[in-house]
């Protein structure tokens, strides 16, 4: 190590300064490889999984659909874009098995094309419900799988004062990788149903399909 750092100082420089950058250089390699032995000694266990500690955290997820509807004396078409976002906390009420509260800011958008002309949807939505999860492996694995699933229900404000409720319903799994034994980012694949309906109308609206979503958990150590 003292052999690299030579090459870093000229030849021509005071014997002081060639002290100077050895013992520095020194040092700064010493405090990296404590940060680094400190790292690794910090992630021999990993997402803590344990009955009485906490679950806090939160998922985006962006869906960008087309509609297509008709009948004998109705056709409709649109193009939607969807962006969700959900903050959640919950509680490990068994090893590896937590419920908790889930809510939902989610924003839609779109235009469409029907028999009876052509228009623009924004609408808002608030929801809140429960949700619980599994994680099928023991919590010394830096990457784990989980499933989870939520119900949810909620209120629609969309354009000229349109008001309606939503219910939503819906089962993910993936995987979850540990930074160290507390944040951990996910990546869940799975399949959500929504149901509308507005006041001003008199039908359903019911959408399948499927979904992805990226989340940030940190678990809090009780």
């Amino acid at each position: 190590m003292k052999i690299i750092n030579l090459q870093f100082v000229r030849d021509h420089s005071p014997p002081w300064q060639k002290h100077f950058f050895i013992t520095k250089n020194i040092l700064y390699m010493k405090h990296i490889f404590s940060f680094f032995s400190l790292l690794m000694l910090s992630n021999t266990s990993f997402g803590q999984l344990t009955k009485g500690h906490w679950l806090a955290g939160g998922s985006g997820r962006f869906y960008s659909y087309k509609n297509n509807y008709q009948t004998s004396a109705f056709t409709s078409n649109g193009n939607y874009t969807q962006i969700d976002i959900s903050p959640n906390v919950g509680y490990f009420i068994a090893h590896k098995f937590a419920l908790g509260l889930k809510t939902t800011l989610s924003s839609l958008r779109g235009d469409w094309t029907a028999t009876s002309g052509t228009g623009a949807t924004n609408t808002q939505r608030y929801l809140y419900g429960a949700f619980g999860r599994y994680y099928f492996l023991e919590a010394e694995k830096q990457t784990n799988i989980l499933v989870d699933a939520s119900y949810q229900t909620g209120i629609i404000r969309g354009l000229n004062d349109t008001k309606g409720t939503l219910n939503n319903f819906s089962i993910s799994a993936g995987p979850v990788i540990y930074f160290n034994s507390s944040v951990g980012i996910e990546f869940l694949l799975g399949y959500a149903t929504d149901i509308e309906k507005y006041s001003s109308q008199v039908q359903t609206e019911k959408r399948n399909g499927l979904q992805f979503s990226v989340g940030l958990q940190i678990h809090l150590i009780k």
